[in-house]
Formats: C-alpha cells, structure tokens, sequence
C-alpha cells in the first residue's frame, strides 16, 4: 500500500491533533483501545538514555525557553515523544556525526508544529545560534526518515491521552469542575516537566499519567486524595509498584511531594494557592467533600474505575 505524502499525511485532518485525544474516531472502548496503543508508542529505555537523546533533548529545550520564539510547550513535548520513539526503533542515520541530533530535534519540531497547527516555526531563527544551518530540503527530508520509521503513526499516544480516564473514572465525587480542571493543568505542568528525565522512559504512559494526576491531586485536592488513590490501585492495568516508583521519580525531578498507592499525601511547598487559590477550595467544600476518604466512598471509587470486564479488553 502506498504510504502517504508528508502533507498530506500532517495536514490531512480537518481539526490539529490533540494529544488528550489522539484517535481520529470515537473508539467503542477508548481505555481498552489507548491500552493496546501505548505499548507500541512508549520510548525504550536503551533510546531514552543516549547521547543522540539527551542532545536533542537539549536543543529542543532551549528551544522551548526561548523567550522570543515561546515555542508552544506542547508542540516541545510532542517533539521529544518523537525522538524518543524515533530512536526506539533504530540508530540515527549520520548517528556519529556532531550535528546529527539538532537536526534530528529540528525535524521533529517540525512535524510537532504541524501535527498541532501551530504557526509555523521559523528554521533559521532557532538555529540562528549555531555554527551552520540545514536548509528545507534536508529538514524535510529527515521528517520523512522520522515518519518512516513511525510507520506514520503521528499521532502519538502519551500520558496526556489517559488524564480524561482517571479523572472520569477514579476521581472522587463530588467533581467541582474548578478542581477537576485545576487538578487536570497541574498533572499537565508535571508531564510536561518531568518528560525529559530518562528515567521517565521506564513506566507505561498510563502509569505515568497516573502519578502525575496523583501528585496534583496531593497539592490541590488532598480532602479527595484517599479515594483517588484506591480507585487508580484497582485499575487492573496499574502497577502499584511501578505508580510508586514512578511517583519518586517525578516527585525528584519536579520537586513535589510523590504520591502513590498507599501513600498519603505531605506537606508541599507549592499550595493550592498556586492555582486558584487555598480559600477558593475551602469556601467550595462541603462537609461531603471532606469526607471522601471514607471507606464506603473508596468503596465507591474502586467500582467506578474497575468497570465492565469488556472495558480491559
């Protein structure tokens, strides 16, 4: 069968690609479809901790900082997916030569930026710095390599895409939809910060979501905390042990207070004041809110998450 153009294949959607959405069309079973995904979409842990990785790690965080491009953070962390799952498939044409990492960063920018429908980024400008530039043509050319060896497959599938399960089928009611929104930009905050560590490579994107929302929760929804916890650890996919692990390691890179299975939440140095403020949840919370850890409501929050046997595939 005769693969797409590169255009054709970027901008074949009529909507840009959302990353908490990645499928085209409404799956019957969307947890069971994303399960069966992220195997063949997370990064191995050999590419994730190469030199070729960590460079184009390097460069497309520089690029994301820099004030007067503000490369859109998201478009930064769709990039790296793509270097990652790049690299997991094989080496690196030209993998020996001191270029070759910035100029695999900058073609996968490049698909980023279109597969988000950003404006476009300007090539020159963000190699301005360095001691010579690729021209179009070899950029687009090494965006073909990266589809190549994607099989196509742009639409990644990261932990962004699991954040709307957990919240829909573990979070504890009551669901203000403040918190659920504060909880949700936090975990994003989180995500996005903790992607570059190469330790990041060794859990599932779901368990990586997961951790992430958990340690969003320990700062902002803590009343909530107890039940969250429950109804993730009955999810028959997560791994308890990896959540933990998981959860020490973007709790160190992040520095936040990790927060996993079976593990209560401390005293963190960003507050819910950092997001909408301590008293805005306080003055929301009822006397139901403060209760949710009780066990007929970690009860509760097991079955929700647990589901139909047909929703694991």
């Amino acid at each position: 069968m005769d693969m797409p153009g590169e255009d054709e294949y970027v901008y074949g959607y009529e909507y840009e690609f959302d990353l908490e959405n990645p499928f085209t069309s409404p799956a019957d079973e969307p947890i069971a479809s994303l399960l069966d995904a992220e195997a063949h979409h997370a990064p191995s842990v050999s590419a994730a901790a190469s030199a070729v990785r960590r460079d184009a790690a390097r460069f497309i965080s520089k690029v994301r900082y820099d004030g007067e491009l503000a490369v859109h953070p998201r478009v930064a962390y769709l990039a790296l997916n793509y270097v990652d799952r790049f690299l997991s498939k094989g080496q690196l044409p030209f993998e020996r030569k001191p270029w070759a990492p910035r100029l695999l960063a900058i073609s996968c920018l490049s698909i980023a930026a279109k597969m988000q429908r950003v404006d476009a980024i300007s090539m020159d400008y963000i190699q301005r710095d360095e001691e010579f530039m690729f021209d179009a043509v070899t950029i687009r050319r090494m965006e073909r390599v990266v589809l190549g060896a994607l099989e196509w497959r742009a639409r990644s599938v990261t932990p962004l895409a699991f954040l709307g399960f957990f919240l829909s089928a573990c979070f504890p009611p009551p669901r203000h939809p403040a918190l659920l929104d504060a909880v949700k930009e936090r975990a994003v905050d989180l995500l996005l910060r903790a992607q570059p560590e190469v330790k990041m490579a060794e859990f599932s994107p779901s368990v990586v979501a997961a951790s992430a929302l958990l340690a969003a929760a320990g700062e902002i929804a803590v009343a909530h905390l107890p039940a969250f916890q429950a109804a993730v650890a009955a999810c028959p996919f997560v791994n308890s042990e990896k959540l933990r692990e998981c959860g020490e390691v973007m709790a160190a890179v992040c520095g936040v207070v990790g927060v996993g299975v079976g593990v209560g939440p401390a005293a963190s140095a960003d507050t819910p004041v950092t997001v909408l403020g301590h008293g805005h949840y306080r003055s929301a919370s009822s006397e139901s809110d403060r209760t949710v850890g009780s066990a007929a409501n970690v009860a509760d929050a097991k079955k929700r998450c647990m589901g139909p046997p047909s929703q694991w595939g």
